[in-house]
């Protein structure tokens, strides 16, 4: 089983965006600050929402189980 997964999102101006984290990475990143998404489409960066946090360490509790 990976260690990665994959996660959907939508950035500011509706584009959708699938993004894939590994844990550790995921957490370092947030932690660090450097956690942004970026779309290819219209080049926006944003940070994931607290939902979106959330729901990665939901289902990354889930992966691990």
């Amino acid at each position: 089983m990976s260690d990665r997964l994959e996660f959907d999102t939508v950035c500011p101006n509706n584009h959708n965006l699938t993004v894939t984290f590994g844990q550790e990475e995921f957490e370092k990143d947030l932690k660090s600050g450097a956690l942004v998404f970026h779309c290819n489409t219209c080049d926006a960066n944003w940070p994931p929402s607290s939902e979106e946090i959330a729901d990665f360490r939901k289902r990354f509790s889930k992966n691990s189980s």
